[in-house]
């Protein structure tokens, strides 16, 4: 019979910011269907407290995301999200920061970004504004599903990315990113079916639970760091 030892960090981070406690888990690697090392509750828990002590203004952000307020709010969500696809998050950032004033200002992207796909859906956004508004709030009057759907019709918005803009839109739902995508697969289930099960386990919004595995991951404390670490992996 084959055992095999997982180390994942599960305690508070050390005086430079960084994770640094291990607990060993057991596992019967012959008990698991097709090699598959299902996350547990106790596992997500540890991984979530080290989260939490880490950034627990990130978790409450998470926590407290609301949909936008007015028009702006939901262009400028969704310009962000344009813009940071594909791209690594400090990056991003940077860009993000140059670019907004300039979208509050102007309602155009201007010369802050290069990008020509990205910053002609941006202007799109920006100018169609207030009908896509509209369009969303009637998409949120019908539910998490057809907010969704509504995400993939905006410009530059994908099959994947559709995830991440409706999570930004303040819909509880996972998004699929290669972090996530990772996990799921290692514990047997789709990246839905994990944070589902983990939130009802937990009492955890889905968000919370994908942010909280997320993190990890980004961090290279998944599993003792079975995934690579990367920092600047897209947010």
């Amino acid at each position: 019979m084959i055992r095999t030892k997982l180390f994942f960090f599960a305690g508070e981070g050390s005086d430079d910011g960084e994770f640094n406690w291990k607990v060993e888990r057991l596992c019967d690697v012959s008990d698991c269907p097709n090699g598959a090392l299902p996350v547990t509750l106790d596992e997500y828990l540890a991984y979530r407290k080290i989260v939490a002590a880490h950034d627990p203004d990130a978790m409450e952000r998470v926590r407290s995301k609301a949909p936008p307020v007015d028009e702006t709010d939901f262009a400028l969500r969704v310009s962000y999200v344009i813009l940071n696809s594909g791209m690594r998050w400090t990056v991003a950032k940077d860009i993000w920061n140059r670019m907004k004033p300039s979208l509050v200002r102007t309602g155009e992207v201007g010369d802050t970004f290069g990008h020509p796909g990205k910053a002609k859906s941006i202007n799109k956004v920006m100018s169609n504004r207030s009908e896509l508004f509209q369009s969303f709030k009637l998409a949120w009057a019908n539910g998490p599903a057809e907010v969704i759907e509504f995400c993939e019709t905006l410009p530059y918005v994908g099959a994947i990315t559709k995830y991440h803009l409706a999570k930004n839109l303040g819909v509880d739902v996972a998004k699929p990113d290669v972090w996530l995508e990772r996990v799921a697969s290692q514990s047997g289930e789709t990246v839905q079916e994990l944070c589902g099960r983990l939130s009802k386990q937990s009492g955890d919004s889905v968000s919370i639970v994908d942010y909280v595995i997320w993190k990890t991951c980004q961090q290279g404390l998944w599993r003792a760091g079975v995934f690579p670490a990367d920092k600047s992996a897209p947010d």
